[in-house]
């Protein structure tokens, strides 16, 4: 997991396609380790897949100095793989409770768009997506004002990283960078003086 500074609200993950080849996987991680995601997650059902120590390798070659490799853990206590802002803020508590300062990590579906049409158009294309694995039930969803909000909302309950798994669409460089652009810049901007209360 990566560390935040105070130019970016969520430190960035990628969750690969566990069903994408490894040449796909491997560009993926690339093209996000390049915007500034911090982290590269190989997903949970890769874990007992024979290729998953050659995948690692390649990963790990390939991308930024800056992104960790990992691999997906369901029990691990430090990724929250919901968008229930009561459920993150209930266990960032219990972690500062802890004295433990380690990041706590949301892991959600998004799909975005630059209407909300076009959101629901990315989500349909991804068979992932359905029931309560929809981003719009379980994740980031909407317009990028609206998962500006969500993403404010998801720091504000004790978030410091997001790891997305993002629609897999056509255009998934853009959504690399949509995605990019709702943790830095006006949105850390926006955060603040929410915080401050020019807003209010």
């Amino acid at each position: 997991m990566g560390m935040q500074d105070s130019q970016t609200l969520l430190d960035l993950g990628i969750v690969l396609h566990p069903d994408h080849e490894s040449a796909q996987q491997v560009l993926m991680a690339v093209l996000a380790s390049r915007i500034g995601y911090t982290t590269v997650v190989v997903p949970h059902q890769l874990s007992a897949d024979p290729g998953l120590p050659a995948l690692l390798e390649q990963l790990r070659a390939a991308v930024t100095d800056k992104a960790t490799v990992l691999v997906e853990d369901p029990a691990d206590e430090l990724v929250v793989t919901t968008s229930d802002l009561v459920q993150i803020h209930a266990r960032r508590a219990q972690l500062d409770q802890a004295l433990d300062p380690r990041p706590l990590c949301v892991s959600l579906p998004v799909s975005i768009g630059r209407t909300m049409n076009e959101a629901v158009a990315r989500a349909s294309r991804d068979s992932r997506f359905v029931g309560d694995a929809h981003p719009q039930v379980s994740g980031v969803f909407g317009t990028f004002e609206q998962a500006q909000d969500q993403v404010i909302a998801l720091a504000d309950a004790g978030a410091q990283e997001l790891w997305v798994t993002l629609a897999d669409d056509y255009d998934i460089s853009d959504l690399l960078a949509q995605v990019k652009a709702l943790v830095v810049g006006p949105t850390v901007v926006l955060h603040q003086r929410l915080k401050s209360g020019e807003d209010s």
